[in-house]
């Protein structure tokens, strides 16, 4: 079971109720808020993921509060703030952008997420697990989520070395889904 939880509070009524996983960071909390770190330590307890979802926070806020009629509170300092202490708890994050019809960007949002793991303090194999490996563990896809003999062959050929530049991910220079070369 996964839920959608933006706020402390939120987030706790969640793992109340047993979660698996939750959509988003909290964002009604300032960075290095000891209720953050408590709250981060139970999600890992208690075996959930969170759904980083940076892209969509800096997209909708543009580091400042919300204006009036998302739903949304807190900036994306706060978001930030929240992912740093869920992964110093050692939660598994997964990448992800929640991405709407107008921001972020299908695609290109989830290049935009992982930069932004990086600059939230995780390393690039770490942002890079965030988004294949973590997510494929979590929802139980043995076939996929790393380049192993007899797993699902969907590779992107990049140029440059994401290991060390996560902004490498965006030079894709060739695709394959399901072992078959696409052309562009």
């Amino acid at each position: 079971m996964v839920a959608h939880a933006i706020t402390a509070a939120e987030t706790a009524v969640a793992l109340d109720a047993g979660v698996d996983g939750l959509t988003h960071v909290w964002v009604d909390r300032e960075p290095g808020d000891p209720m953050s770190r408590r709250l981060a330590k139970r999600v890992r307890d208690q075996g959930a993921f969170v759904v980083t979802t940076l892209a969509y926070f800096e997209a909708i806020t543009a580091g400042r509060p919300p204006a009036g009629g998302c739903g949304h509170r807190g900036e994306y300092a706060h978001a930030v703030g929240a992912l740093r202490a869920l992964h110093r708890a050692g939660v598994p994050l997964l990448a992800g952008t929640d991405a709407t019809p107008f921001a972020p960007a299908h695609g290109s949002g989830l290049h935009r997420e992982l930069r932004l793991l990086t600059e939230a303090g995780l390393d690039a194999e770490e942002a890079l697990a965030a988004a294949t490996s973590v997510p494929a563990h979590r929802f139980g896809l043995a076939d996929r989520g790393r380049v192993a003999v007899g797993r699902r062959a969907d590779l992107l050929l990049v140029d440059g070395d994401p290991t060390t530049d996560i902004g490498a991910v965006a030079a894709i220079t060739a695709i394959w889904r399901r072992g078959v070369r696409l052309t562009r």
